[in-house]
């Protein structure tokens, strides 16, 4: 490994090539688009992330997914980090765009991790310690994983880790099947059969403002197709109404709301506009295209697949489906 520092911050990957592996610890099912953290200095390793590196999707305990605590996949760094391009929960937030996602054939589990590996990876992290000196004072080296006195082996709290080359060689479960851009990298097992990795998803809110756009216009060019198929003219009036396209036959006019997803949609966001549009107005449908595939490319573009699209003509959304999800309060 080799020997710089930076402040305190060990950086015992500098100069090496074959140290690119990051760790992310997520705790919602948003992973592999992007990473983001507020630009703050807390969050300063993600300017150590370079083109053409491989993050790591750690899903920690405390999910509301109910998903057990390890490794679900991996992807690749796509593009620069773009500062301040995001939002962390009212926050600017930098963020980092992915690219060719890959699930692990079935999750690698920290109970897995903990019988197999526990001595090998607290023995890469000695070795780490020894070379840089921790503690008050002293250095930090990212490591992702320490040792709880009872539980044993856990993840290190925090948001992005490196993750030593070593781990992965100790360890190789934790990484899918690939060329990883074009690093060679020998099978580790088949794929399993009848098990699936945990998918991409964005059925609503989508952090990365590329890839929400990317999805929405696959959705609506889906449905302009659709459309067009049955005899209407079709004109995308959604930069300027409340709602995204105008369908034109004969002496109908049909007013249609787009919605797409890169998962299976369940239930969508509606605004206050759309909903007193079609309210007001009828002849008024409902386009929800969901499974949309994407790919990121290395320049930053995205390309997107066909969806299943579900059409509800003349729809009214009932007040009894309806949740509101913030209020306007007028002050005194």
């Amino acid at each position: 490994m080799a020997v710089s520092t930076a402040g305190k911050k060990a950086r015992w990957w500098d100069g090496d090539a074959s140290q690119r592996y990051w760790m992310e610890l997520v705790n919602v099912d948003t992973w592999g688009s992007e990473l983001i953290a507020p630009d703050t200095s807390r969050y300063d390793l993600m300017h150590d992330v370079r083109i053409g590196d491989v993050v790591l999707h750690w899903v920690g305990k405390n999910n509301p997914m109910g998903f057990k605590s390890g490794m679900y996949g991996a992807s690749i760094v796509a593009g620069e980090l773009q500062p301040r391009a995001g939002d962390w929960f009212g926050k600017p937030a930098n963020t980092i765009p992915l690219t060719d996602y890959t699930p692990l054939p079935r999750p690698y589990l920290l109970t897995d991790l903990r019988a197999d590996h526990q001595s090998d990876i607290l023995g890469i992290k000695g070795n780490l310690e020894t070379e840089y000196p921790t503690g008050r004072g002293k250095f930090t080296i990212y490591f992702p994983f320490q040792k709880h006195p009872k539980s044993g082996l856990k993840p290190n709290q925090g948001y992005l880790f490196k993750l030593p080359a070593e781990v992965l060689q100790a360890a190789p479960d934790l990484l899918p099947d690939s060329d990883w851009a074009g690093f060679d990298r020998p099978l580790v097992a088949p794929p399993v059969s009848g098990q699936n990795g945990v998918r991409q998803r964005y059925a609503g809110f989508c952090a990365d403002p590329v890839l929400k756009k990317a999805i929405e216009m696959q959705a609506v060019q889906q449905a302009i197709v659709h459309y067009e198929a049955a005899g209407y003219s079709v004109d995308d009036v959604g930069a300027f109404r409340s709602y995204d396209l105008l369908a034109i036959r004969g002496g109908e006019e049909r007013h249609i709301e787009v919605k797409g997803s890169q998962g299976y949609v369940q239930k969508v966001i509606l605004t206050r506009n759309e909903v007193t549009h079609v309210n007001d107005y009828g002849l008024t449908d409902l386009v929800v295209v969901a499974d949309i595939q994407w790919e990121r490319h290395l320049d930053g573009s995205i390309t997107t697949d066909d969806g299943t699209m579900s059409v509800y003509p003349d729809w009214r959304p009932s007040p009894e489906n309806l949740k509101p999800l913030s209020y306007e309060y007028f002050l005194d």
